[in-house]
């Protein structure tokens, strides 16, 4: 058999609740210890300050209004920049697939149009391997000077420290990314990549459901249209059928034929022999 462990001080067994509280109490401090503690506001206690739960919910009602595309856009900066511990500015590149030519589509601050333009010039930096590669990249100054000299070099004046871009889908023909730039050199982190990622999640579900609810709507505007001209071609069929004394399909064919010798639709013809019956029982009147 095993030793039989008793509590000291009571000579019982072990208060097993105590020592579970305590390896508890040890776990959250331990777990507490290793999360970044980078909160906006000083002295703040969390990761995250009171204004970046404001920017989610201003966010989520730019989405709930079904903005113009670029207002989303801009939505999408300004609140990326309040959401994020160390975001200083932000903006989208869009490109098209097939051109060589990227923009910016929107900021939140003046500057970032230079630092884009520096990565479109010197055609490299984040913002497009973001949108070209559909990775997100999250890097320090040191790192981005390595790997793209020539931009690092031409933007080294802004005095951005910290880079994370992540890709962002608007639609089949364009490649995009939405971009964070930081003046601390602390740089970016998971946690800031995943709040990002859900931004641009956002973003590209809005843009989805906004285009498709635009070409449904089309679509009930063309099946309206296309029913209110069959109506018309069955009721000119049926005058023509009365006035020649001929079936249906004959009817239907002299409507064809009378068409192509005018070079008119079918349906345009038809509402004229519709109009020229209505406008005469109106002349007659009752």
């Amino acid at each position: 058999m095993g030793a039989h462990v008793t509590d000291r001080a009571s000579g019982g067994p072990p208060d097993n609740s105590a020592a579970e509280r305590a390896a508890a109490t040890a776990f959250d401090e331990q777990i507490a210890a290793a999360l970044p503690r980078r909160a906006r506001v000083p002295g703040e206690g969390t990761y995250f300050a009171e204004d970046t739960f404001e920017a989610l919910d201003i966010f989520r009602g730019i989405l709930l209004e079904h903005s113009r595309f670029e207002t989303l856009l801009q939505g999408l900066c300004e609140q990326a920049v309040v959401a994020i511990p160390g975001a200083d500015m932000a903006g989208v590149t869009l490109l098209h697939h097939d051109s060589e030519n990227p923009a910016t589509a929107a900021c939140s601050d003046a500057r970032v149009v230079d630092i884009d333009a520096d990565q479109y010039r010197a055609d490299e930096g984040p913002c497009l391997e973001a949108a070209r590669h559909d990775r997100m990249v999250c890097l320090r100054v040191d790192e981005v000077a390595t790997r793209w000299p020539t931009f690092a070099a031409a933007a080294s004046d802004i005095g951005v420290q910290s880079y994370l871009s992540a890709p962002l889908a608007v639609d089949s023909e364009h490649a995009g990314s939405l971009n964070i730039y930081g003046f601390g050199a602390g740089g970016f982190n998971d946690i800031d990549e995943v709040v990002v990622k859900m931004f641009v999640t956002s973003v590209e579900a809005a843009v989805w459901n906004s285009r498709h609810a635009a070409e449904a709507k089309q679509e009930v505007v063309g099946l309206r249209e296309a029913m209110a001209t069959r109506a018309t071609i069955e009721q000119a069929k049926g005058i023509i059928m009365a006035a020649r004394r001929i079936g249906p399909d004959a009817a239907f064919a002299a409507l064809v034929q009378q068409s192509q010798r005018e070079n008119a639709r079918v349906a345009v013809l038809a509402a004229r022999v519709v109009d020229s019956v209505v406008g005469r029982q109106d002349a007659e009147g009752p």
